[in-house]
């Protein structure tokens, strides 16, 4: 089988690719899911709460069922 005549140079950039990162550049933060931290996921258990009590309150209110 004959060999193959390439007419480009694999060395040579092409055309319409992305252009690679400069090291000047800041990184860039990836999307997607982030873990979030103690802090965080203490707020807003003790807001869930909270919210979960008044709407509670605000629908016995509503229902005439006081405590």
């Amino acid at each position: 089988m004959a060999s193959r005549n390439n007419d480009y140079d694999r060395s040579a950039p092409r055309t319409g690719q992305r252009r690679d990162l400069d090291d000047d550049d800041p990184p860039r933060r990836r999307g997607g899911y982030q873990r979030q931290g103690l802090g965080e996921a203490v707020a807003k258990s003790f807001i869930r709460s909270i919210a979960s009590s008044l709407g509670r309150i605000l629908v016995r209110t509503i229902t005439g069922r006081i405590r």
